[in-house]
């Protein structure tokens, strides 16, 4: 009678210890998520401190070449400098990242990945302060764009692959949330720091990420390896080719991330040149917009759990291209509303895009697929600051006033983001009604 008992008590106790085991991890793999998720703030904070006083740091550097060029043209070529600082960078992240990534990626040590490439984002940073001049400057800043896009993707990946798979939503917007929050808090403090120690100003970014390279290598965890052979792990763009689904997911990173180099670069001269805003003020109204869009990323994610990825991302896109493209014409003193509105807006479209760039690849091929979407948007951050140079280049040669120059590049930005929600909007449809996202 008693081994009955026994045996038919069995299965309820073989269960709740199935129970426990997976409650016990899941509760890990959400911690591997938040620690990635503190980790990834980190790594924003020191890049993002370079964006307020993007006038002071470049302006002493230029002075060399007002000999060589007329007083006209030198009126062009300094602005100019500006938008190459933030979108070189860029370009050293698109041409390097993708390489490294695909070495790193056959060892499938990503926690390595992140600390070296984190400590060399910190000792560019910090050599920054010794540039003689503008060319090497930027020289410095290509280099260090590759390094903290590589950081970045592979801190990315690894919170990817501890997600759970029911609330990948809420773990990717965590982590976005994260970086939106040190985007906001590193462009404050960049304010600040320069206005108090401008001397020590590159030197304090440099230290930042190589906390952040330390933080990483002690208390990050690796993601179970892939039991697949080197040579069956595919390259995102054999990723892209056999699912172009992803290219939506890829599309919405290239826009968005254009806008955000239009912003880093042509919104914050054209408050410098135009408004005649300082340093510590600048980053006051890049506050107004970063910290919403970080506060609402996570709800963002609960969201596109709640009612999917398709609505989000397309009304999300279509309402911020349209706030985005009024910049040039709205009042300085309703600039922080609409700042504001502009983080709201932001936040609703970047998780779900986020998370419909995982729901899009499977478990194998999430590293690489992540590896793509940051690529998009390197390349997105690169032509941000391009455009907008070109189109006020434009206006000037055409001699138009400043300020055209400045209302035709928000115009164009915003422009695309209502443009890509447009196009995506049937295609992200289709895919919710196939049941690939929801």
């Amino acid at each position: 009678m008693a081994s009955a008992t026994h045996a038919a008590a069995s299965p309820i106790v073989e269960e709740r210890h199935a129970r426990t085991d997976g409650l016990a991890a899941s509760n890990s793999r959400g911690a591997e998520v938040v620690k990635i998720a503190i980790f990834a703030w980190l790594a924003m904070l020191p890049v993002t401190m370079l964006t307020p006083p993007l006038k002071e740091l470049i302006e002493p550097l230029t002075g060399s070449m007002s000999g060589l060029l007329g007083a006209e043209l030198f009126s062009l070529v300094k602005p100019l400098a500006a938008f190459g600082f933030q979108s070189i960078n860029m370009l050293g992240a698109f041409i390097c990242v993708p390489l490294f990534a695909r070495f790193f990626r056959r060892r499938g040590i990503l926690k390595s990945v992140a600390f070296v490439a984190l400590t060399l984002d910190g000792l560019l940073l910090a050599s920054m302060s010794i540039a003689p001049n503008v060319m090497w400057l930027l020289g410095i800043r290509f280099l260090e764009g590759a390094a903290h896009v590589l950081g970045l993707s592979a801190l990315m990946a690894i919170g990817a692959s501890f997600a759970p798979e029911n609330r990948r939503g809420r773990a990717m917007g965590l982590i976005g949330a994260a970086m939106m929050f040190g985007t906001a808090c590193g462009t404050r403090l960049g304010g600040e720091i320069w206005t108090l120690s401008p001397k020590w100003f590159f030197f304090i970014a440099g230290l930042i990420a190589a906390f952040t390279a330390i933080c990483t290598l002690l208390f990050a965890s690796d993601p179970q390896p892939d039991q697949k052979p080197d040579a069956d792990r595919p390259h995102w763009t054999q990723i892209l080719r056999t699912n172009p689904s992803l290219g939506i997911a890829y599309a919405y990173a290239l826009i968005d991330r254009f806008c955000v180099g239009v912003v880093i670069s042509t919104f914050v001269l054209y408050l410098a040149n135009i408004h005649a805003l300082p340093a510590k003020e600048i980053s006051q109204l890049l506050f107004l917009f970063l910290f919403p869009f970080a506060l609402l990323v996570y709800p963002a994610g609960r969201l596109s759990d709640r009612i999917g990825r398709v609505r989000p991302i397309a009304l999300g896109s279509a309402g911020f291209g349209i706030v985005f493209a009024a910049y040039g014409i709205i009042p300085l003193n309703w600039m922080p509303a609409a700042m504001i509105v502009s983080g709201i807006l932001s936040a609703l479209m970047f998780a779900p895009n986020l998370t419909l760039c995982a729901d899009l690849a499977p478990m194998s091929q999430r590293g690489a697929a992540f590896a793509g979407f940051n690529v998009a948007g390197s390349l997105g951050f690169l032509l941000g600051p391009i455009v907008a140079g070109a189109a006020l280049a434009l206006m000037w040669w055409m001699e138009f006033s400043p300020i055209a120059g400045y209302r035709m590049a928000f115009l164009v930005a915003g422009g695309g983001e209502v443009l890509c929600a447009a196009i995506t909007l049937p295609m992200l449809r289709d895919l919710s009604r196939r049941g690939i996202t929801r």
